[in-house]
């Protein structure tokens, strides 16, 4: 069975990554709201072609557009024009530079034959800005038609499959040079690679395509055949015919689309079946635990436990009950723990910490190892292993102010934060160590059931399908016209996919509450975990309660331990020193840990060798790495290729 759910969450995101996979990235800096052509075609073969550019421009000071030269299609460009059209209609033509710039001065532009391509660039004064514009560049391109002995034909491609730019809409208007006699005779044809476009005969003379949603690095192209004697001349003139070898391989390339389509219908409903039968198996699942499983309660609960829940229990193993971390302590945890069971090392005589004070007059903590065995002190693994990497950080070779290399039994603070930060990956097998032993030690005691364990561990769905419900939704708001466009080409109802949503959302709901009622701990394991959250609860609310007696200071001495492990011990502090007015003539060789949380810098201390314990967590996993970069033309980000 967890198989099969392996096996579910694999199929169901390689669907979904499948699905996302043709909603290209294209560059957030640059969108085309609404590209426009208006194209007029003259009797002798030639075309003029205006384009409406309204776009949206962050960072980019340049605009360009190129034309591959291809004497197949046309025979040349000329008499272009660049300008800007305001708000209020006005249009402000711009300069022509009449050479080549990388950065092109703000309202001017050029229009060059450069290597195997002509380009038109002009200025938008938006390096280090952002807003809204509307270009209008116009050309004429000589011999865009080819004469035939059987018709006359425009086959255009307006953006190529390097234009980088994505558009909302498209929008172009094509009018012949006269009417044809009979419409029939007047074919037309559109290509775009996701089949979100259309192309119609508007009247007799008069052509209409539109595209919703263009990803960049797509190409459209348009293909009209005329009859015979729509253009009397042009400069691409062929004595042989072609209209039955251009409706034969159109007819091909529309079977072809048709065909494409289908298999992605059928591909795409035998995908969607299988994951609508696993959504619905995964709900029914869900169901039936919430309905059969009891939820385990503690025995008597305790609003405040006023003493230790367990004697012999760790800071560790308090933490890993009190927060249900059954699987492992947080990265965020290993920190306070780690200053936690210091602190307990400390009551144990392992090691000594006190404050001392520096040549420069500064104060600092130095830890010293005080015991020769560890093993005579505790039989705790957590603390053998903290010892252990104590006693590692002290025996790394350092310098003193002489340049000898000292190899001690101390360490200072300072000097311990510095071998954290440059041996990050010992603290990341430290807790991979601890996580193991603490598992393994909680259920020898009966407090982690390992049947719950595994009901829980065959329960993974929730987490995979949160994290993609999270994704979906948000890609769906950011990429909405794409995501209609796309179904709609592909042909799948809007209910289906409503429908689904729905349902992993349901699922990921009852999963988690079916999750929920599954009990990871023995009653024995719930019992004890009631206590800590009272303990914990106790010590944080203990100077508020009417209490005849207040636990003697040596209690107090241990309770720290447990405070810091559970990143309460500011609060209990403060509490401490009301409920102890006479807290400032503490002796330290009674009371260590007190001593050292009221009279030295000792918190702050720990709290900077906690944080710089939970963020080895950044830096000492994974392998590689160190350099990580990317890049393009801020200014100039965009390349566009049209007219193939």
């Amino acid at each position: 069975m967890k198989k099969i759910g392996k096996l579910s969450v694999l199929l169901f995101c390689i669907f979904m990554v499948l699905s996302t996979f043709n909603f290209v990235k294209a560059d957030s800096s640059l969108k085309l709201k609404n590209l426009n052509f208006d194209v007029k075609i003259n009797s002798d073969g030639s075309m003029d072609v205006t384009e409406i550019w309204d776009i949206n421009i962050s960072d980019t000071n340049t605009l360009f557009k190129t034309f591959k030269i291809d004497t197949n299609k046309y025979t040349s460009i000329s008499n272009e024009k660049v300008s800007k059209i305001t708000q209020t209609g006005e249009e402000i033509a711009f300069k022509d530079a009449n050479m080549y710039y990388y950065h092109v001065p703000t309202n001017q532009y050029y229009f060059l034959k450069r290597g195997n391509e002509y380009e038109v660039a002009w200025g938008t004064g938006y390096e280090n800005s952002s807003g809204t514009e509307k270009y209008k560049i116009s050309y004429h391109i000589e011999g865009a038609i080819g004469i035939y002995e059987d018709c006359s034909e425009l086959y255009w491609q307006f953006l190529g499959s390097d234009f980088e730019i994505p558009a909302k809409k498209i929008t172009g208007k094509i009018k012949l040079p006269k009417e044809v006699e009979n419409i029939e005779d007047l074919r037309v044809w559109g290509h775009t690679p996701d089949l979100n476009g259309t192309i119609d005969k508007i009247s007799n003379d008069t052509v209409e395509f539109n595209v919703n949603n263009h990803v960049s690095n797509k190409m459209l192209e348009v293909r009209i055949a005329m009859p015979k004697g729509t253009i009397l001349n042009s400069t691409r003139t062929y004595s042989t015919s072609k209209l039955d070898r251009i409706i034969k391989a159109e007819t091909e390339w529309a079977q072809e689309a048709n065909d494409t389509r289908m298999r992605k219908i059928l591909v795409i409903t035998v995908i969607c079946v299988v994951i609508f039968g696993l959504l619905i198996y995964f709900l029914v699942r869900n169901i039936l635990i919430m309905r059969k499983t009891k939820r385990v309660l503690p025995t008597v609960h305790h609003d405040y436990y006023r003493e230790l829940p367990r004697e012999d229990a760790t800071p560790t193993e308090a933490t890993y009950i009190l927060k249900n971390n059954y699987n492992g302590l947080d990265n965020n945890d290993i920190g306070k723990i780690f200053s936690a069971t210091l602190l307990n090392l400390s009551l144990k005589k392992a090691i000594r910490i006190e404050e001392i004070t520096n040549e420069n007059g500064s104060k600092d903590e130095r830890i010293e190892i005080i015991c020769d065995n560890i093993i005579d002190i505790t039989n705790k693994k957590d603390e053998i292993l903290v010892f252990d990497f104590i006693k590692g950080a002290c025996a790394k070779k350092r310098k003193n102010k002489d340049g000898i290399y000292q190899n001690d039994s101390s360490i200072t603070m300072k000097d311990l934060k510095k071998y954290i930060q440059s041996y990050s990956s010992k603290v990341v097998s430290l807790k991979a160590s601890i996580d193991s032993y603490i598992k393994s030690n909680l259920i020898s005691k009966n407090i982690l059931d390992t049947e719950g364990i595994k009901k829980r561990g065959t329960l993974f769905l929730s987490g995979c399908l949160s994290t993609f419900v999270t994704f979906f939704i948000f890609f769906f708001v950011a990429n909405i016209g794409i995501i209609t466009s796309t179904i709609e080409s592909i042909g799948i109802p809007y209910f289906v996919i409503i429908a689904m949503i729905a349902l992993i959302i349901i699922d990921v709901v009852t999963e988690n509450v079916a999750r929920n009622k599954i009990s990871v701990y023995t009653q024995q394991g719930i019992d004890e975990q009631d206590k800590w959250k009272a303990f914990k609860k106790y010590m944080e609310d203990f100077s508020l309660l009417k209490e005849k007696e207040l636990p003697d200071l040596a209690l107090w001495e241990k309770y720290l331990v447990y405070a810091t492990a559970f990143g309460i011990s500011e609060k209990v502090i403060k509490q401490l020193k009301v409920a102890y007015p006479n807290y400032n003539e503490l002796d330290y060789a009674l009371y260590p840990n007190m001593y050292l949380y009221t009279h030295t810098n000792f918190n702050n201390s720990f709290n900077t060798i906690s944080n710089s314990m939970s963020s080895s967590f950044s830096s000492g996993t994974g392998g590689g790495g160190g350099f990580s970069g990317g890049g393009g033309r801020r200014w100039r980000p965009v390349a566009a290729v049209a007219g193939r």
